[in-house]
């Protein structure tokens, strides 16, 4: 779909009429086909003419319809019989009645059960997948606004065949294979991209594209939703730290444009859909939702096809090795406030991706990619459980709780050593903001302060007190106040101490982020970018497991990699609510 022309594309809409492909139109569809694809990628006759007989259901064709009327038949391709009363041209056209034009264009598809090659090759009426395997524009009618017309008439015919139609066995999603030039014209139209593909299929490498069916009970403006427990202990119902993902098509001001800039066919930049930066419209739309959603953190994610890096052929070939999709991850909170990392969203946004009805084969889709803001890189690893092993815990056996393994950039911790460095700000802080512990003056508290540092550009504020310090806040009533007003960090800040009497756990953790609308974070996974180096390094050990002890509590493996950079942070997600979100953009 490269070609240019001076056609008028609305005069030419008006023109065409979408229907069924019939067994008389192969030689006309064959014609266009041949024309239009390279030799090592068009279908055969012989092809077109399988797909019109056993899925005629599946195989559309946009007919241009000609200057006058006629009754009667013609030559194959040449003519269309109303199968009803239509309007043309703003005259009513008879039951019955001829149209003369021609075929311009037609879209045909298979069902399968998988989207392989093997499975793509035959037509099985019981599979719940739709695969496209041609959308074809005669090269003189193209960037005229017809493939994306004929596309959605498409998917509107194969969204009424699977709710209302007399299918045994309803589709679940539209699936295809794109080249790179064509990802934006067809994410323009609805469909997302999910990976490079391992199907081989002529010289150029393809993407996967897949768009789901609306059912009749559902709005096509909503996106999925979920709530799940991040770093939950699976030993306790209710644990870990909530958070809300929405799964969207892309950034979300590009979601009106998608519905409403379809009138083209042109091969636009991706960077029209996903630039990296999001406009004020959907920044104040995720903000709203976040708010909506009163989840300490709120995960919004969309696919980035551009962003997946292309492999040779030979390497694409084996799917085990081929580069993991990416999305882009923005993070808010429940009042609204974006903040730049947030780990325990990032391992409820992987684990919505790694849930079964997410991926058709859990032993090759394992791994994901997201680019926060800043362009920071986080990758996550779904880890399987062993093949022998056995479920402990009725929340370790369901399919909604799942274990990811994230890699975070490493944080180092900046000591203050001195009354300069805000040292006696940061003791005033304590004793105001825990003054019903015991002992908690100034001078009281300075006691059990074994550390005091920042984190990178002062995010947050990390206090080591000893064990029995740390034991004196718990049940405290916290004044938020005194916290929120230390200068001396802009996110949060960390309580900690060693674990010494607690089996399989390192470290003691409690998270305070006033700043950022949070009183106190059930699980912080962000925080351990920095627990875990320091209490690494503190004891030796290059893997460390930490205890948040919130009211609802979680535990936070923390895995370091100081050659890379970075910190492997292992916790279990359990899906607690699915649904649909239908605040409109």
């Amino acid at each position: 779909m490269m070609a240019n022309n001076n056609r008028e594309p609305s005069s030419l809409l008006n023109r065409i009429i979408f229907r069924s492909v019939q067994p008389t139109d192969i030689p006309r569809c064959y014609q266009i086909e041949s024309a239009s694809y390279p030799e090592d990628e068009a279908a055969s006759k012989s092809t077109l003419q399988y797909r019109q007989h056993h899925a005629a259901a599946f195989f559309r064709c946009a007919f241009l319809v000609g200057d006058s009327i006629n009754p009667g038949s013609g030559s194959p391709g040449g003519t269309t019989s109303t199968s009803s009363s239509i309007s043309y041209q703003g005259r009513s056209v008879n039951l019955g009645a001829t149209l003369s034009g021609t075929i311009i264009g037609f879209i045909c598809s298979t069902r399968c059960k998988s989207l392989t090659a093997e499975a793509m090759k035959v037509h099985d009426a019981a599979g719940k997948i739709l695969a496209i395997h041609s959308v074809v524009i005669e090269e003189q009618y193209r960037n005229c606004g017809v493939a994306s017309a004929m596309l959605q008439d498409y998917v509107a015919a194969m969204e009424r065949l699977t709710n209302k139609g007399t299918l045994k066995v309803k589709m679940e999603k539209i699936v295809l294979l794109a080249k790179k030039n064509l990802l934006a014209f067809y994410i323009k139209n609805g469909f997302m991209a999910t990976r490079v593909s391992p199907v081989v299929h002529g010289k150029e490498k393809w993407f996967e594209l897949e768009r789901k069916f609306v059912s009749e009970e559902s709005d096509a403006k909503t996106h999925e939703c979920y709530i799940l427990d991040s770093f939950a202990d699976v030993e306790k119902q209710g644990s870990g730290n909530p958070a809300a993902v929405v799964l969207l098509n892309g950034p979300p001001e590009a979601e009106q444009f998608m519905i409403k800039n379809n009138d083209s066919d042109t091969d636009n930049s991706l960077d029209e859909i996903d630039n990296g930066e999001i406009q004020d419209r959907g920044v104040e739309w995720m903000a709203t939702v976040a708010k909506e959603f009163n989840q300490s953190e709120t995960a919004f994610i969309w696919p980035l096809p551009h962003k997946i890096k292309l492999v040779n052929d030979t390497v694409r070939s084996k799917q085990k090795n081929a580069p993991p999709p990416t999305y882009a991850i923005r993070y808010y909170t429940r009042t609204g406030v974006e903040v730049d990392l947030c780990g325990h969203a990032t391992l409820a946004a992987a684990s919505v991706l790694f849930h079964p009805k997410k991926i058709e084969d859990p032993k090759q889709n394992h791994k994901v990619s997201f680019l926060a803001k800043n362009d920071v890189d986080l990758q996550a690893e779904l880890l399987l459980p062993p093949a022998n092993s056995q479920p402990t815990t009725p929340l370790s056996s369901s399919n909604k709780a799942s274990r990811v393994a994230m890699k975070f950039p490493w944080k180092n911790v900046t000591p203050l050593s001195s009354e300069r460095d805000g040292k006696e700000e940061i003791l005033d802080m304590m004793s105001r903001a825990f003054s019903n512990a015991a002992n908690s003056g100034q001078s009281g508290f300075a006691q059990y302060v074994l550390h005091i540092g920042t984190t990178d550009v002062k995010e947050d504020m990390l206090i080591e007190l000893s064990e029995e310090g740390f034991d004196l806040l718990q049940g405290v009533k916290v004044d938020y106040g005194a916290l929120e007003g230390c200068k001396g960090y802009s996110r949060g800040v960390i309580i900690c101490c060693v674990a010494s009497a607690m089996p399989s756990v390192d470290f003691r953790s409690r998270f305070f982020g006033p700043k950022v609308g949070i009183d106190e974070d059930p699980v912080t996974g962000s925080a351990h970018c920095s627990l875990g180096p320091y209490f690494g390094d503190k004891l030796g050990k290059t893997v460390v497991v930490g205890r948040q002890e919130s009211d609802r509590g979680g535990l936070v493996e923390c895995i370091l990699k100081p050659d890379e950079g970075r910190v492997c942070i292992v916790g279990t997600a359990v899906m607690t609510v699915s649904g649909q979100l239908s605040i409109a953009i």
